[in-house]
């Protein structure tokens, strides 16, 4: 029975590998595009601040008005808050860098419920040395993203957006 199988399969080869050849064809010569559209900083704290500093919030600020350009949409900030394993009161920190990043991002003008807080503890294999062997960790992280009504790729082609495009070449 198997080398029956084997033989039909052998005579059928050259047509299933003629038609697949035509089915993909078209995906080896196109050229895609891939478009992301988003703002992203993160902020360094000294261990055991809560608040970001006046150059994070003017970074902010400034993806905010970026953000601003995007026609006909609303504003997604996710917030990572997270805490260096070795502060002290992690959640408590966690906790209040979200509601703090939360607060400064709704006086922006982000609307609450588009604004998603996502609780990180980092350990050591999630953040960089320095040469001199000092941490750096961003215990805070922004990231402004557009929310479409059905889809946002309209944006990708808009002259006011300024996306972060790659051609990927197939």
């Amino acid at each position: 029975m198997a080398a029956q199988v084997c033989r039909q399969m052998k005579r059928n080869l050259p047509a299933v590998l003629f038609i697949t050849a035509i089915a993909v064809t078209p995906w080896f010569s196109a050229v895609a595009r891939a478009c992301t559209i988003g703002e992203e900083m993160g902020a360094h704290l000294p261990f055991g601040a809560t608040d970001i500093s006046n150059a994070d919030r003017l970074a902010i600020a400034n993806m905010y008005i970026e953000a601003k350009k995007w026609p006909d949409v609303q504003i997604q900030a996710v917030v990572i808050a997270g805490a260096y394993k070795d502060e002290r009161n992690l959640e408590k920190l966690k906790e209040v860098r979200g509601e703090n990043v939360k607060a400064y991002l709704m006086a922006l003008g982000v609307k609450s419920e588009n604004i998603l807080i996502d609780k990180k503890t980092f350990t050591d294999q999630m953040v960089g040395r320095e040469p001199d062997g000092l941490l750096t960790v961003e215990q805070v992280v922004v990231g402004l993203t557009p929310l479409c009504e059905g889809s946002c790729a309209r944006l990708c082609d808009d002259p006011r957006v300024t996306p972060h495009t790659k051609l990927i070449n197939r």
